[in-house]
């Protein structure tokens, strides 16, 4: 017996795998970018040399950011 697609809205139309997974990876970016600006957080234990490899991958807001913060902390 096949189940019957029902949405909370009976005039909306029901959201397919794809366009939900769509959908979540645009809410988790939106998080993520949001996360950013409210506190950036790293914490890591890793060779200098794998952490110089991520600076690659860094926005130019993250590393404006991170050179503030570097900065601050060669000033103590």
């Amino acid at each position: 017996m096949k189940k019957k697609k029902t949405a909370h809205e009976p005039e909306a139309e029901v959201m397919s795998a794809e366009e939900a997974w769509e959908d979540s990876q645009r809410a988790a970016a939106v998080l993520q970018r949001n996360l950013l600006k409210v506190q950036p957080v790293v914490r890591l234990q890793v060779p200098l040399t794998m952490f110089m490899s991520a600076l690659d991958g860094l926005s130019r807001e993250e590393l404006t950011l991170l050179q503030k913060r570097v900065a601050e902390r060669l000033a103590a």
